[in-house]
């Protein structure tokens, strides 16, 4: 083996080494805080961190919010106080892989399992019904949700559904350069040990509008969450829900399509990931009598954090035509 090899095997050795042994970034008090109000639920072996949040109402109304990729149960910090209005209980985990839950390395993430890790946190809590809110990811797991409460498999009675800006059909849905790579068999696994604060700041901006970008630091709140727990290794498995969003095409869309239960969508659309208004035209030719509620132009891709205002709005809405039906 020649000089040069052997040191760039020393360099690339070195450099892995070194990003594997980076400290993750200390928590902000704004994540202390939304850590402590949470509690660890058991499932299978694993810590699964969820926050009940006790509202206004006395009518026992639960609503359940399902977060996105790459980040966790915070995206929802924004909207709480309006949520809690509007319910007697606010309920929120970090799904495996994501946040303050564990991240085991070596584990197939499939959104079918996320669904049952749902199931059986309300199951714990003696929750018997529910409406659910969820954004990207979520709402893949969202529609599993569906597809079972539909087909009488679920194990809670799902009332109503709304859905924030999620690659719900894979024709408009558009994967950033990051997540391509990401999904590339072995170079994912690697790219994900390379990952650092200016990089992931970068990519993540990209999704929200040029006007509603976090501030700094929120976007470090955002990196510090993903990195705990090594985090961002799980990054090149979590990403594979974009293949079981296209192999499971009939039954998650199809779900989406078929059902009775009221399902509202509330989209920004600035948002690269989704087509931007492609996603809008899609979506009302392929859903059955489409209720969506379409944002400013300036919204992008994370629309509780950038206009958490116009979301819960809307939602509310949306809740109030669900009475008087």
């Amino acid at each position: 083996m020649g000089y040069q090899n052997i040191a760039w095997i020393v360099v690339v050795t070195a450099a892995t080494v070194y990003f594997l042994n980076i400290p993750p970034p200390p928590l902000s008090s704004t994540l202390l805080i939304w850590q402590k109000k949470g509690d660890i639920f058991k499932y299978k072996g694993f810590d699964i961190f969820y926050i009940v949040e006790e509202g206004v109402p006395s009518d026992g109304s639960t609503l359940v919010l399902i977060h996105g990729f790459p980040t966790s149960s915070h995206d929802w910090s924004k909207i709480l106080g309006g949520m809690k209005s509007q319910f007697s209980k606010i309920i929120m985990l970090d799904m495996l892989g994501y946040g303050f839950s564990d991240k085991p390395l070596d584990h197939d993430y499939l959104i079918t399992e996320q669904a049952d890790i749902h199931e059986a946190l309300l199951t714990s809590l003696s929750i018997p019904r529910a409406h659910v809110m969820s954004h990207d990811y979520g709402d893949t797991v969202a529609l599993e949700l569906l597809h079972r409460f539909d087909n009488k498999e679920s194990k809670f009675q799902l009332e109503s559904l709304c859905m924030l800006n999620g690659g719900v059909f894979p024709e408009t849905h558009s994967p950033l350069i990051g997540q391509t790579l990401l999904l590339t068999p072995v170079l994912g696994s690697v790219l994900s040990h390379f990952t650092f604060y200016r990089i992931y700041e970068r990519s993540l901006s990209k999704v929200f509008g040029a006007d509603t970008q976090p501030t700094s630091d929120e976007m470090m709140d955002f990196y510090a969450i993903v990195q705990r727990k090594n985090g961002n290794v799980v990054n090149s498995r979590l990403i594979k829900y974009i293949t079981q969003r296209a192999e499971n095409k009939d039954r998650w869309v199809g779900a989406l399509m078929k059902t009775k239960l009221p399902v509202h969508m509330i989209y920004g659309p600035s948002d690269p990931v989704n087509s931007g208004y492609a996603f809008v035209d899609h979506y009302k030719k392929v859903v059955p009598s489409p209720s969506i509620t379409v944002l400013d132009a300036a919204i992008g891709h994370y629309p509780q954090w950038e206009d958490p205002n116009a979301v819960f709005e809307s939602y509310k809405s949306f809740l109030q035509l669900i009475k008087k039906t």
